[in-house]
């Protein structure tokens, strides 16, 4: 039971952080394309033929994700017995 919890936890984490990072993407990506520079929404990383195209936004997107349901993980676990 003490996994599920833990799991939850993350995900929980995972999301909340992959939504707050969004809005601030949002808000960032709207800022730099109102003053005339270039959007962060571009394509930065394509392969085709996996179906696969990030922009510079959706991989800072994953990584806090990422590093936010990770660090949940790891800080729910608690002391070993």
């Amino acid at each position: 039971m003490r996994i599920f919890r833990r799991l939850a936890l993350a995900l929980a984490a995972t999301a909340v952080a992959a939504l707050i990072a969004a809005i601030a993407i949002a808000i960032l990506d709207l800022y730099l394309a109102g003053h005339g520079y270039a959007a962060i929404r571009k394509e930065a990383v394509s392969w085709p033929a996996a179906g696969i195209h990030l922009s510079a936004a959706d991989i800072v997107l994953l990584l806090l994700a990422l590093a936010a349901g990770g660090i949940t993980w790891r800080a729910a676990g608690g002391s070993p017995k």
